[in-house]
């Protein structure tokens, strides 16, 4: 079975591991929480096979909760109780790994030669407030271009709707 490296990954699969064998949400007690997870910061949460093929992953871009602990908590619930998350169930925990990517908070982008898509996430935004974004570093996506194809794909913007968008790049750091 997987053992996580770091405290952030350890969050995440033992909610996991307890959510999938009892259906239950346990979390640390207030005192138990260290600075660094009381820090308002954005993550994502994803879930690989050994073999690091993406089973699911969840997150924002931005904060949704006032802490890091919670946004590791709600985000993993939320992968959990995803509809077409059939990958993870009770017989499969041996058979995961976890990452949480902390995200740097986004700065707007005028050129895109800047990012680089090995080391910058991308987020866009259309002027109707559709946004999408995209994680640096993955399989196949070794071009903006591509990066900002998949973005506007998960925002659901269309060509049409796509006159003007506004990009941000993050960067990542990955907790496994």
């Amino acid at each position: 079975m997987y053992t996580p490296k770091t405290s952030y990954a350890k969050i995440a699969f033992e909610l996991i591991l307890f959510y999938k064998t009892t259906g239950q949400i346990r979390k640390m007690d207030d005192d138990k929480i260290t600075p660094d997870l009381k820090l308002n910061l954005a993550c994502v949460i994803s879930v690989v096979d050994l073999q690091d093929n993406l089973l699911a992953s969840f997150g924002n871009v931005y904060p949704e909760n006032k802490t890091l602990y919670e946004e590791i908590v709600s985000n993993t619930i939320h992968l959990l109780n995803d509809k077409k998350n059939k990958h993870i169930t009770k017989n499969t925990l041996n058979e995961i790994k976890v990452y949480v990517d902390i995200l740097s908070e986004p700065q707007r982008i005028q050129d895109l030669n800047e990012i680089k898509p090995l080391k910058h996430g991308i987020v866009i935004k259309n002027e109707k407030g559709k946004v999408g974004f995209v994680l640096p570093n993955l399989k196949n996506i070794k071009t903006v271009e591509k990066q900002i194809e998949i973005a506007k794909k998960q925002a659901g913007i269309k060509e049409k709707d796509a006159p003007e968008l506004e990009v941000f790049s993050f960067k990542v750091t990955r907790y496994d």
